[in-house]
């Protein structure tokens, strides 16, 4: 069977202090792609210089004005021809065998639309990294769950069938926050998907991430893309179950924003509320959210420091 060709797109904006590194770990995959696209949404810093001592490598660069995230994705697939694509995020980094193994997989399972990998994320201010990434037990559960949360992650742990956006469309640039999301729910509601138990990328977080900003414009966003996809794939009797299951990690997540944020006993109240909506679904860490807001965030910590000493002695 021939080898598909693969067309990597990465999205940047004012990424200088990463661009560089992003680009070089496509270019040290140990499948090679095939095209290599930066679209430039608007820099301001030196983004475009710092991908122009790539061209030599055979790395394309395209500019936008600001338009925001799904658009510049749309910009990419305009200007690459690859029957896979595979998105990354400028401030992420892709593992030396993201494109080998997804490729592999996709070549093995024609019936495949799109597959996602694991994440290591690493949190820069806290130099600490860990494990992110679920695997369903059916494609049935993973559209069931992709009502609730986007369970295949973002942009950069992602490869798919160019083809298959004929059927279901494109990124919705009107969407400032989980446009990816919305994408995936409408790939996986027309085609199968599948999720690999295999880190693919780093994810970095750091403050600066636009997926950390403006938090509550953007849980809100979320909020609304889990409802229209609930009211638009789902038989009204099977709603009520999924708003509720949405509505608890909606308010999780008020939760931990608002603890983040110093008001702790609201985030009490919104811990309490989210564990008690729907206790089935990530019941301990509702509870543990849940306990941080009661004993206060020092005390919280000073514990989980003097269970691990335990664990380890």
């Amino acid at each position: 069977m021939p080898k598909l060709s693969v067309s990597a797109i990465i999205t940047a904006y004012n990424s200088e202090t990463f661009v560089a590194e992003a680009i070089s770990s496509v270019l040290d995959q140990s499948c090679p792609v095939d095209d290599i696209l930066v679209v430039d949404d608007g820099s301001t810093d030196k983004t475009r210089d710092i991908v122009a001592s790539f061209a030599q490598s055979g790395v394309r660069y395209v500019y936008q004005q600001n338009q925001g995230p799904g658009a510049a994705r749309n910009y990419g697939l305009r200007e690459t021809s690859g029957e896979l694509v595979a998105f990354l995020d400028a401030d992420d980094v892709w593992l030396k065998d993201k494109t080998e193994v997804q490729l592999k997989f996709l070549q093995d399972h024609p019936d495949v639309a799109l597959v996602a990998g694991f994440a290591w994320w690493w949190n820069l201010k806290k130099n600490k990294c860990s494990t992110v990434g679920d695997v369903p037990p059916s494609l049935e559960v993973l559209r069931r769950d992709m009502m609730v949360d986007n369970k295949l992650g973002n942009p950069s742990r992602v490869m798919f069938r160019r083809s298959v956006l004929a059927d279901v469309g494109v990124f919705d640039p009107t969407i400032r926050w989980g446009q990816d999301w919305d994408l995936w729910i409408r790939i996986v509601m027309h085609s199968k998907a599948a999720i690999q138990p295999t880190p693919v990328i780093v994810y970095r977080w750091h403050e600066k991430n636009l997926s950390h900003i403006k938090r509550w414009d953007r849980l809100y966003s979320y909020w609304n893309i889990s409802m229209r996809a609930i009211r638009m794939y789902w038989a009204p009797w099977q709603r009520p179950l999924l708003v509720l299951r949405s509505w608890s990690l909606f308010t999780l997540k008020r939760a931990r924003y608002l603890l983040q944020t110093g008001s702790r006993w609201r985030a009490l109240g919104y811990a309490i509320a989210a564990f008690f909506a729907y206790p089935a679904d990530m019941g301990t860490d509702k509870l543990k959210m849940l306990l941080h807001a009661v004993v206060g965030d020092k005390f919280y910590r000073y514990s989980k420091q003097l269970y691990r000493w335990r664990l380890q002695g």
